[in-house]
């Protein structure tokens, strides 16, 4: 059983409908990258077909290199799942009480490079990237109010960034789990005052959009948790792009009809779209030949057509 196992680290995923399409490609992303170790998704719904192409280990557990195990953990929660990311991280520590390093992704991203930058990245703190849309946000800004008095904190002993970071990713080694702790704290004192848990807001002018907020808010009150911050070039918002692909657009590129969105709406695909493509195919095969090449036909001619009209 691989609960039973102690990884040295471990790359932490959530799923349900067809995100696992993108937990696929984020695991042929990692085992390009020379991941070694676990995968530990927790999924609600079914399995994926796709763990049939995979070497199993137990029901739920499977090989996906001889180097890379995928075990999931079905999670009966009543919350979107992206609320529910430090209460399945802090479980996995506790889980595998040996690991040193846990790595949270979401399954609409992807590594693009060398997993040795991740490790050498987590020995200089918690890994975070700055979000595409709220990169700035002064210590003094009202959310940040919002977020201590939701917290009830000390004015005194409070974190003075300025940073916003995307939620889609954090690494963190197990000496830094407080930083969890508190994210856990402020979701729950969160639900307390009666939150939304079961969607995220469209409303960017609140204080309280989803979980994104909450990992603020819990970093906003951590002066004592030592950060490791990239830019908005770690996810692929911003050039060059070369650590991970984030495809935060509201379709997922396993479901983007991408002419159609060209035609319509004047968008071509955009470099975190386009990627996803290139890890489709191995270890796991996420598309038939036939319906991978007319995606992949779709894509190629709306990114040369967007040249023109995008």
């Amino acid at each position: 059983m691989t609960d039973k196992i102690d990884y040295t680290e471990v790359v932490v995923c959530l799923c349900d409908g067809e995100y696992h399409n993108g937990v696929a490609a984020l695991a042929n992303s990692l085992a390009k990258s020379e991941f070694k170790g676990l995968i530990h998704v927790g999924y609600r719904g079914r399995l994926p077909p796709w763990v049939r192409q995979l070497e199993a280990i137990s029901e739920k557990s499977f090989y996906v290199t001889k180097e890379i195990v995928l075990h999931f953990k079905r999670v009966d929660i009543d919350m979107h799942l992206g609320y529910y990311k430090p209460f399945f991280i802090k479980e996995t520590f506790d889980i595998y009480s040996n690991t040193q390093k846990i790595y949270y992704f979401d399954a609409d991203i992807i590594t693009s490079a060398p997993w040795v930058l991740f490790s050498n990245w987590l020995e200089k703190g918690v890994c975070l990237c700055l979000d595409s849309a709220f990169h700035f946000l002064h210590h003094n800004h009202p959310w940040r109010k919002d977020w201590r008095r939701l917290a009830a904190a000390d004015e005194l002993v409070v974190n003075n960034t300025n940073h916003y970071f995307n939620s889609g990713f954090i690494g963190l080694e197990r000496e830094s789990i407080l930083l969890i702790d508190r994210w856990i704290f402020v979701t729950k004192k969160y639900i307390e005052k009666g939150g939304n848990i079961d969607s995220f807001s469209k409303d960017a002018f609140s204080s309280f959009k989803g979980d994104q907020d909450l990992l603020n808010a819990a970093i906003t009150i951590s002066p004592e948790i030592d950060i490791s911050i990239m830019g908005k070039e770690g996810m692929g918002f911003t050039h060059p792009a070369t650590v991970m692909m984030h495809a935060i657009g509201h379709v997922k590129p396993w479901n983007n009809k991408f002419l159609i969105h060209l035609i319509i709406s004047g968008r071509k695909p955009n470099i975190p779209e386009q990627t996803f493509f290139s890890y489709c195919k191995y270890p796991i095969c996420i598309f038939s030949p036939f319906l991978y090449n007319i995606k992949k036909l779709d894509l190629v001619s709306a990114s040369f057509l967007g040249r023109f009209l995008g």
